[in-house]
């Protein structure tokens, strides 16, 4: 139940409703968020998360640190909502379970068809009706029986990181929220990103409204 239903709530920038995307510059630091556009798996993700797709351009004469405790949102409530690491959001949603291996293969990975429970089994080439071809290659073959797709995989992999940009370079990625949008009506998000020397270079801000 966890991967099916709806993805939950949507965000749209106040004032502009209809506009995908918005871009914030200020001290040499441009911040461009995409709140609707997440389409990795799981689908449902929005249920549990509010994930932003998040780009920064760094035109300063010198590096900056992207750290999520940096990023803040804040509800209409005054509620505080902080950016959590991917590798928590994983954990959260498989239940507390560590990433896969054959063992515990079954706990973080969901299939999107039928799979072979033994990744021990010898024949790497399957054949038509589940068949093995023993006369050599068949234009019939595909090389891999289809594995479930992990859990975590997209989380992960498409999550926005945590370090220095440097000058004239770009970073891109998804932030991943404490679940914003369940009850609040507006939604306030926030980034402060700081200098070498600790102090805040910045404040670019965002207003978002809830539609669910």
């Amino acid at each position: 139940m966890l991967f099916a239903g709806c993805a939950g709530p949507r965000l749209e920038f106040a004032g502009a409703p209809g506009q995908p995307a918005m871009s914030l510059v200020e001290a040499g630091l441009q911040l461009t968020l995409l709140p609707n556009t997440w389409d990795g798996y799981p689908t449902a993700l929005g249920r549990y998360y509010t994930p932003i797709e998040v780009h920064i351009q760094n035109d300063r004469p010198e590096e900056i640190q992207i750290r999520y405790e940096d990023f803040l949102a804040v509800d209409d409530a005054q509620i505080q909502y902080r950016a959590v690491a991917p590798a928590e959001v994983v954990r959260a949603i498989s239940g507390g379970a560590a990433m896969p291996d054959t063992r515990r293969l079954g706990l973080l990975l969901a299939s999107s068809g039928p799979w072979w429970p033994s990744p021990a089994w010898p024949y790497r080439r399957w054949y038509p009706y589940g068949s093995y071809w023993p006369y050599g290659p068949s234009p019939y073959y595909y090389d891999y029986y289809p594995w479930p797709q992990a859990t975590g995989y997209d989380i992960l992999a498409r999550a926005l990181r945590e370090g220095p940009v440097l000058s004239g370079a770009r970073v891109e990625g998804f932030l991943y929220l404490q679940l914003a949008t369940q009850r609040a009506s507006t939604l306030t998000l926030s980034w402060t990103p700081k200098g070498p020397s600790g102090q805040p270079l910045a404040t670019l801000r965002s207003e978002f409204r809830v539609v669910r």
